[in-house]
């Protein structure tokens, strides 16, 4: 089989059937249902019942036959009628031609002697593409109109020849009334003119990027690199000025002498030094000058500004006024921080010092941690605490951690640990969990109830209310008071008031709970006993009425 053939095994249904077209409607014909023939008065006919054609049944008087398929009056005038004539077909139906409408679309497309006109022919609506693209009547040089063309090349004003706008190639390359015109001038005068004004006011973008004229203000070039003023009214000097030139119209220095001047920069106050004397300058100390940054790096003793010390003295020093150094914030141990006598170095808190070793209200990181006894006269480490010391194990109020988890015997000479709570033999405890779980007898020296385990399936003599296993499977007596357990009240023969089974299968006239009560078999018993009498009275009756 060929790769793009389709095998159709089972068609599908057959649709509804055509028109068969006859032609001229003929007399003496055979015409079957859903053909078609053209009558002698122009319109098309579809066949509703066969039969023989004959001037008495023809299409026109014989309305069962025939139906009006195709009103040809009515399609010859929806077709060919003329431009603004309006139709009123033969249903009723009202509206303009086909040809109406290529005329309009046509209008629309090419009229250029006046505005495309409104179906009835009664207004202007608008005017064509053609008009808007290349001008026509009443687009062309109009107010407020004019044609795309025209906004594109036309040289002088467009929609109106006082007050009109100009076209795009006018603005863009130059035109009458736009080129070097008061409030105008093209874009490629903006663009490119030198030596004069634009507009007579301003200047062109080539003049401020590179010309000479100094009444513009001066141009990027003159305000890059002109060693004099680069306008006729500038108080300032160029880029190339201030960067590396010793103007003597702008006193103020430029960025080559605020970097590396030695001394005061030229031009500037008597206190102003370069970035390299604020840098690294060697007479820089006092108040006035407050010090170079090499000062504050690394001067050792000497007061930089007369009032703090060099990044150097803070790191290291000894001075006594600096409130301390780093160093001696993290190393020294021989007691108080100089220059801050009442604090102590890192290394002193961390791992003792004078002044912070056992002493009250302070001891070292090292002695919380791991201190025999007190730790600052009134508490003791994390040790102590975690696994015993002295001071701590088995004393009143206290006790470590591993022995309030694991010890045996009382903890603080008043309560247990957490082992014997849990599964510990000692009674007066309260009873550890393990007891109260699954012990027969009772869990602490004072219990007055039983275990989980007594109360699940045990007989515990010291708390007679029954367990659940005794609720649940105790017959042929009661449980507890005059309560039985759940099988006695389903199967079982004791239950005054009937077991279940009882009210279930007990035989028929025997009472169930002992007073007037009867289990359903006795009730089905006596209902299939009188649905039996019922049909034998029926039968009766039957055969008596014959």
């Amino acid at each position: 089989m060929a790769a793009n053939q389709v095998t159709v095994a089972t068609p599908g249904p057959a649709g509804v059937p055509g028109l068969t077209y006859e032609g001229v409607w003929v007399a003496g014909s055979v015409y079957q249902v859903r053909d078609c023939v053209r009558y002698t008065d122009g319109n098309l006919y579809v066949v509703n019942v066969q039969h023989t054609s004959a001037s008495g049944n023809n299409p026109v008087v014989n309305t069962t036959y025939w139906s009006l398929f195709i009103n040809a009056n009515d399609a010859f005038q929806w077709t060919t009628q003329a431009q603004y004539s309006l139709i009123g077909d033969s249903l009723g139906n009202s509206g303009y031609s086909a040809l109406h409408q290529a005329k309009q679309a046509e209008d629309w497309a090419t009229l250029t002697t006046d505005a495309v006109r409104n179906d009835t022919n009664g207004a202007d609506v608008e005017y064509s593409a053609k008009a808007w693209a290349i001008g026509g009547t009443e687009v062309t040089t109009t107010a407020s109109r004019g044609a795309s063309k025209e906004w594109a090349i036309a040289d002088g004003r467009v929609d109106h020849p006082s007050t009109g706008g100009y076209s795009a190639k006018a603005w863009a390359t130059g035109g009458t009334g736009v080129t070097t015109t008061a409030g105008h001038g093209a874009a490629k005068q903006w663009a490119t003119t030198t030596g004069g004004q634009v507009d007579t006011a301003e200047y062109s973008a080539k003049e401020y990027a590179q010309g000479s004229v100094l009444a513009a203000g001066g141009s990027s070039k003159n305000w890059a690199q002109l060693a004099t003023t680069p306008s006729t009214t500038a108080t300032d000097a160029s880029a190339k000025e201030w960067a590396t030139g010793t103007s003597t119209h702008k006193n103020d220095g430029s960025a080559k002498s605020w970097a590396q001047d030695a001394d005061a920069v030229d031009g500037a106050g008597a206190n102003d030094r370069s970035a390299k004397a604020w840098s690294q300058g060697a007479s820089m100390t006092g108040a006035t000058l407050g010090g170079s940054s090499k000062d504050w790096a690394s001067l050792l003793v000497t007061a930089i500004d007369g009032t703090s010390f060099s990044s150097k003295e803070y790191a290291q020093g000894v001075t006594a006024s600096t409130g301390g150094s780093a160093k001696d914030y993290a190393t020294y141990v021989g007691g108080g921080v100089r220059g801050a006598t009442s604090d102590h170095s890192a290394k002193a808190w961390a791992v003792g010092g004078t002044g912070v070793t056992t002493t009250s209200g302070k001891g070292a990181a090292k002695q919380w941690a791991t201190a025999d006894g007190l730790v600052d006269t009134a508490d003791f480490s994390a040790k102590a605490w975690s696994i015993g010391g002295t001071g701590v194990t088995t004393t009143s109020g206290k006790g470590a951690a591993k022995e309030w988890a694991i010890g045996s015997g009382l903890i603080d000479t008043a309560d247990y640990s957490a082992k014997e709570l849990a599964q510990g033999s000692v009674l007066a405890a309260g009873g550890s969990a393990k007891n109260w779980a699954q012990l027969a007898t009772t869990p602490t020296t004072t219990a007055t109830d039983a275990s989980a385990k007594e109360w699940a399936t045990g007989t515990s003599t010291h708390k007679n209310d029954g367990s659940a296993k005794s609720w649940a499977t105790i017959t042929g007596a009661v449980v507890t008071g005059s309560e039985y357990s759940a099988k006695e009240y389903a199967i079982g023969t004791t239950v005054a008031a009937g077991s279940a089974k009882d009210w279930a299968i007990q035989a028929e006239d025997s009472v169930v709970d002992g007073g007037t009560g009867y289990s359903a078999l006795h009730h089905a018993a006596k209902s299939a006993a009188s649905a039996s009498i019922s049909e034998g009275v029926a039968i009766s009756m039957a055969i008596a009425l014959g």
